[in-house]
């Protein structure tokens, strides 16, 4: 049965639903705690996901996070854990965790439809995208597919609210993963980042997220917006969970220098300068401030290093290349006068405009830019910058993705870190930001900063 109702448990009691500022927003508790629990038999994968459709039917009619949930199929995964577990064989670190599933990500026996009327006939997939078997193989149980703009766009909202305050925005294109975890409802939650669709959600709804490097995990099974950038990442409530799932996913092909970064007793952070940052608010500024105050206090060398590429190039770069492959990956978009927005429309027809050369040439800058960018770089463990120039703005628009898009486009990890709440009630965040292909190194910076830099809980 696929709806969004369903039992409830009185594990909550015990593993999270803490509220935080808002009462919408709840701790869905840690994913090493729960997964101990049930690796050691004093709790079940059944109680929970009973205690997350509780949660679930407690809050989603006002969150509106999901778009289909699998109560049946996930019941019946929760059984067949339960008599592994019993058995003394438990799959993996995430053996019993409920997670949702952006709604551009294929799940077998459930639609993707990413979110367009396009797609709303679209069959069920008969296999799971690779990232969903990965987690699945360590014992996830993959309770529904969530909210997405349309195609991963930056407009096109769904009917998601941010769990801190309904009248503001959960940012996008991954809505539903990101609102569905601030509120308690799942521990993790896979979404997905061509431009700042993981990033920006996360400090919107001040929660943490992994997006590896660009193109670092599978995209086997996940419908294209722009291939070059799209990448899928993780949600977590807090860093450790978003690290400890990201380390999941993770190819073995990227560096297992992780343990150098364990071991090294002085980080060096680079906080990163650029015109951009004009834009930004002042309280963001002094939240950024504060943190480098927290950081330098607890022994870590934070040093000023410029871009020497200007973000707004990168940006303007990123954008010629994501419509060009958008409107080759989608053309029929381009002719589909009602049932897509006009906003989706148009970037499929400007890409349809693109010459081959200029798309080429907007690769080849990008490239050139990552470049001198990480050369500058070298010798940091890690670079900083806000996750956004303001707090999520009230209504339906996802957010001004301008400070994460450079980022995507230079490749590297992020890891989003929820840093404050401002004084309206929203939280804020940071992004910690490592070179390509240091996801390891990045994930074990991250264990370490957050005691110091997350908000605490």
């Amino acid at each position: 049965m696929m709806n969004s109702g369903g039992a409830c448990g009185d594990m909550g009691k015990t593993y999270g639903l803490q509220s935080g500022t808002s009462p919408l927003v709840a701790d869905p508790g840690s994913i090493r705690d729960i997964a101990a629990a049930i690796a050691s038999g004093r709790i079940s994968a059944r109680d929970v996901l009973e205690t997350s459709l509780n949660r679930i039917d407690a809050v989603e009619r006002l969150i509106q996070g999901w778009c289909v949930i699998d109560r049946d199929g996930a019941r019946a995964q929760a059984q067949v854990l339960n008599e592994e577990a019993q058995a003394g064989k438990v799959r993996g670190p995430l053996h019993g965790i409920p997670i949702a599933i952006k709604d551009v990500i294929d799940v077998t026996g459930l639609p993707t439809r990413a979110g367009s009327a396009v797609r709303a006939r679209a069959p069920a997939a008969g296999i799971d995208a690779q990232v969903v078997a990965q987690l699945r193989a360590t014992g996830a149980i993959v309770l529904g597919k969530v909210h997405t703009t349309e195609f991963a766009y930056f407009d096109g909202p769904p009917p998601t609210r941010n769990p801190w305050n309904l009248a503001h925005t959960p940012g996008g294109s991954s809505s539903g993963p990101a609102a569905v975890v601030a509120a308690g409802m799942v521990p993790l939650s896979l979404g997905t980042q061509t431009a700042g669709s993981v990033s920006r959600p996360a400090a919107y709804c001040g929660i943490a997220a992994f997006k590896p490097s660009t193109r670092a995990w599978s995209s086997f099974g996940v419908v294209p917006f722009s291939p070059t950038f799209d990448t899928v990442g993780v949600f977590g409530y807090r860093v450790a969970d978003a690290v400890a799932a990201a380390r999941i996913l993770m190819p073995g092909f990227l560096s297992r220098a992780g343990d150098v970064a364990q071991s090294n007793p002085l980080l060096k952070i680079g906080l990163i300068e650029d015109p951009i940052l004009q834009n930004a608010t002042a309280l963001v500024a002094q939240t950024i401030e504060t943190a480098v105050l927290k950081l330098r206090e607890a022994g870590v060398d934070v040093q000023r290093r410029r871009s020497p590429p200007r973000f707004s190039d990168i940006i303007a770069w990123h954008k010629t290349v994501t419509e060009y492959e958008l409107a080759r990956a989608h053309p029929e978009l381009a002719v589909t006068e009602r049932e897509v927005t006009s906003a989706l429309r148009d970037a499929v027809r400007r890409g349809q405009a693109i010459e081959q050369a200029n798309y080429q040439h907007a690769f080849r800058a990008i490239d050139a830019a990552a470049e001198r960018f990480w050369a500058t770089m070298h010798g940091l463990d890690a670079i900083i910058f806000p996750a956004a120039p303001d707090l999520a703005p009230p209504g339906m628009k996802t957010g001004d993705p301008s400070f994460i898009i450079p980022f995507t486009a230079l490749g590297g990890p992020i890891v989003s870190v929820p840093i404050a709440v401002a004084p309206q009630g929203l939280p804020l965040g940071l992004m910690l930001i490592g070179a390509p292909g240091t996801d390891r190194i990045i994930a074990t910076t991250a264990d370490r900063l957050a005691g110091t830099i997350e908000l605490s809980r």
